[in-house]
């Protein structure tokens, strides 16, 4: 009796490893990102940074995957030698996005199978763990961020692809008056860089 339990207990975790092997995958990011705020008077995406993060996803079908993960990422604003206010401001994010992923372009050739567009659509919540400025106003800056992310991906192999994204903050960063009108802060930026699948 014994052996037959211990039977069904090994069937039953191999086949629980089997289908989580075919249902869930992970992945790396790192990519370089070009940034900027709303409401600190200047413009332009100048201000460079980067982005790193562990990621993984859950197959909903053969086409569509929900995704979520934790990243860290440099973002902010800069002047640009054109600028008359000398403005810069960094930021350091923890960001944790929940994603919804659309596969297409299936490419059938060689041994494996594998979508070769994936696009991306969904949130992050974001925890302010480093900022700096050149004012010192970054001591007021609020710590919780929420934004959307929207963005695509082209896979050249199984594991290795490139990544294009734009995230957009829905909370101000900072809230002040001028001139009689009430200015919001806000951060978003772009980033190109690889995925790699562990799959």
């Amino acid at each position: 009796m014994k052996k037959i339990w211990f039977s069904i207990i090994c069937l039953i975790y191999l086949s629980a490893q089997a289908l989580v092997a075919q249902r869930f995958e992970g992945s790396l990011k790192i990519a370089g990102t070009l940034s900027q705020i709303d409401g600190d008077d200047i413009y332009g995406f100048h201000k460079p940074g980067y982005e790193i993060g562990g990621f993984v996803s859950a197959r909903l079908s053969k086409t569509t995957a929900l995704e979520t993960g934790i990243s860290y990422n440099l973002r902010g604003s800069h002047y640009s030698k054109n600028d008359l206010l000398r403005v810069a401001i960094s930021l350091q994010y923890i960001d944790i996005p929940v994603l919804f992923v659309l596969r297409d372009w299936l490419n059938e050739t060689g041994e494996d199978e594998y979508y070769q567009m994936e696009f991306f659509g969904g949130l992050s919540l974001g925890r302010l763990v480093g900022s700096s400025s050149l004012s010192g106003v970054d001591r007021d800056f609020k710590k919780t961020d929420v934004s959307y992310i929207l963005g695509a991906s082209y896979f050249w192999s199984k594991n290795w692809g490139g990544s294009a994204k734009y995230t957009r903050s829905f909370t101000s960063l900072y809230e002040y008056s001028k001139n009689g009108g009430f200015i919001q802060m806000t951060s978003y930026y772009l980033s190109l860089g690889l995925k790699y699948k562990f799959n």
